[in-house]
C-alpha cells in the first residue's frame, strides 16, 4: 500500500504541497486579521462582509476549483506525457471561460448588491454594510479570477514557487492596506468597512499585473504567450466539455450550495453568523494542510497516469486514504489546542461566544470525515479524471440531505445552532463512507491522453 513512498515521491509531493500551504497560510493570516480589524469596529461590520464575502467564496471556487480545476484534471496529464502544445491549447480555452463567468459575477456584485444581501440575511444594519463592500470588490473579480487561473495551471505543470511569492506579497499588501484604510491610521481616511474592500480590490490588481508578466515574459517552461490565447482547438473543447465540464458544475453545485448553507445561518441570526465566521477561520487553519494535500496529490496522481503508471498510481491512492485519516486527526489537535485562545481573542456577544466554541467543537470531529473524503475526491478520484463520479456524489449528499435537512431542522422546526450546524457538516461523512468504497476498486483510473 505504501511502496510509493520512497524519497523521490515525498520531494515531489512535498515541493508541491509546500508552496500551496504557504499561500494558504499567508491568506489566512491575512483573512484572520481583517476579521479581528472588522470585529474591533462592530459585529454587523463583521457579519456584513462575511456574508457579502459568499459571493466572492462562490466566484473563487467556480473559476479556481471549477474552471482552472477542471482544466488541471487535463494539463497535469497532458503534461506528464510530455504534450506542451496540447497544454497551451488548453490553457488558452480556460481563459476565455474565466473571462465570461468573472463578467457575470462583477455585473451581480455592482449592479444588484441589495437583492444578493436580502437573500443572505434578513438583519438591516448587515444588509447596508455588505453592500458597499460587495460594490467595491465586484470590480477586482475579473482580476482576480485570471490570477487564480494563472496559478492553478502552473501548479499543474509544476511551476509553483513564483505564484507563492506573488500571492504572499499580495496577501501582506492587503493586510497592510486594511490596517490603513479600516481605521484610518498614518493619515489615511477612516472608511471601515469599504476601506477593506478597497484593500483587496488594489492588492488583487497588482497581483495580477504581476503575475501576468511574469507569465507572458518571463515564465519560460510553459512558454504560453499572448497569441496562444487566439488558439481555437475544437478537439480541446470537446475534451474539456467531457472531462472539465463536470469539474465546473460540481464546484457551482457546491459553492452554490455552500452559499445556501450561510444564507440558512444568515436567516437564523446575527450572532450565528458571526460565530461561524470565526469557526470558519479555525477551519480554514486546519484546512490549508488538507487542500494542499488534494492539490499535491492530484498533480501527482495525474503525472503519474500521463506517464502511463497504472499500477503506481492505484498504490497511491490507497494508501493517501490512510494518510488522510492520519492528517484529519492531526487537524483535531490543532483545533482543540487553539480552540480558546482563538475565539477569546474576537470582541463577539455572549451569544456569539457561546456559538463559535460549540461550532469548533463539531468541527474538530468533522475535519477528520472532511480529510479523508477530500483528499480522495479532489485528490485522487478528480487527478485520476473521474471527474462525473465526484461530481455526482458531490451533489447528492449536498444538495438532498445536508441543505433540505438544514433548511428543515434550523428554519422550520427552529432546533439549536448547534444540531443544525451538524447537520450542514454531514456530507463529509457520507463522502468519506462512499470514497473508502469507490478508491480501492481502482475503477476511476481514466488516462485523459488516450482520448
Amino acid at each position: 500500500m505504501f511502496t510509493f513512498l520512497d524519497k523521490k515521491f515525498i520531494n515531489r509531493f512535498l515541493s508541491i504541497a509546500l508552496p500551496i500551504a504557504l499561500v494558504s497560510l499567508v491568506n489566512f493570516g491575512v483573512k484572520a486579521v481583517d476579521t479581528l480589524m472588522l470585529g474591533l469596529v462592530g459585529e454587523e461590520y463583521l457579519s456584513g462582509a462575511a456574508q457579502a464575502n459568499q459571493l466572492s467564496f462562490m466566484f473563487m471556487v467556480i473559476v479556481g476549483s471549477g474552471v482552472a480545476g477542471g482544466a488541471a484534471v487535463m494539463t497535469a496529464q497532458f503534461w506528464g506525457a510530455g504534450n506542451k502544445k496540447r497544454v497551451r491549447e488548453i490553457f488558452a480555452f480556460m481563459f476565455k471561460v474565466v473571462a465570461a463567468v468573472s463578467l457575470l459575477f462583477s455585473a451581480a456584485a455592482i449592479f444588484a448588491p441589495h437583492a444578493i444581501m436580502r437573500i443572505l440575511t434578513s438583519d438591516a444594519d448587515v444588509i447596508y454594510q455588505g453592500v458597499i463592500y460587495l460594490r467595491i470588490i465586484g470590480v477586482g473579480f475579473m482580476f482576480w479570477g485570471f490570477s487564480n487561473a494563472c496559478a492553478g495551471i502552473l501548479r499543474s505543470v509544476g511551476v509553483v514557487k513564483i505564484p507563492v511569492f506573488i500571492f504572499s506579497g499580495s496577501l501582506i499588501l492587503s493586510a497592510f492596506l486594511n490596517y490603513l484604510l479600516i481605521f484610518g491610521n498614518f493619515g489615511f481616511p477612516e472608511m471601515g468597512i469599504a476601506g477593506a474592500a478597497t484593500a483587496t480590490l488594489i492588492a488583487r490588481i497588482i497581483e495580477f499585473f504581476v503575475l501576468a508578466v511574469y507569465l507572458l515574459k518571463i515564465e519560460k517552461n510553459l512558454a504560453f504567450r499572448i497569441k496562444h490565447l487566439f488558439l481555437r482547438r475544437e478537439k480541446v473543447a470537446k475534451v474539456f466539455v467531457k472531462f472539465g465540464l463536470p469539474v465546473v458544475i460540481n464546484e457551482t453545485f457546491w459553492s452554490s450550495g455552500f452559499f445556501v448553507v450561510n444564507v440558512i445561518i444568515g436567516h437564523i441570526g446575527r450572532e450565528f453568523v458571526a460565530a461561524n465566521a470565526v469557526a470558519g477561520l479555525v477551519l480554514q487553519l486546519t484546512g490549508i494542510v488538507i487542500f494542499s494535500m488534494c492539490n499535491a496529490t492530484a498533480v501527482i496522481v495525474g503525472n503519474t497516469i500521463g506517464e502511463g503508471h497504472y499500477k503506481h498510481a492505484k498504490s497511491m491512492a490507497n494508501g493517501m486514504i490512510v494518510i488522510s485519516f492520519i492528517v484529519g486527526l492531526a487537524c483535531t489537535a490543532i483545533i482543540q489546542a487553539i480552540r480558546i485562545p482563538f475565539v477569546n481573542f474576537y470582541e463577539l456577544s455572549e451569544d456569539a461566544h457561546t456559538y463559535a466554541h460549540q461550532l469548533i467543537h463539531i468541527l474538530s470531529v468533522s475535519v477528520i470525515f472532511m480529510s479523508v473524503a477530500l483528499i480522495s475526491m479532489l485528490g485522487t478520484l478528480r487527478g485520476g479524471g473521474d471527474v462525473k463520479f465526484v461530481m455526482i456524489t458531490d451533489i447528492i449528499f449536498m444538495w438532498l440531505i445536508g441543505i433540505p435537512l438544514g433548511v428543515f431542522f434550523g428554519l422550520v422546526l427552529g432546533f439549536p445552532v448547534w444540531v443544525v450546524f451538524i447537520i450542514l457538516r454531514s456530507d463529509d461523512f457520507f463522502k468519506t463512507i462512499v470514497v473508502l468504497w469507490r478508491v480501492p476498486k481502482g475503477k476511476w483510473l481514466k488516462d485523459l491522453t488516450k482520448t
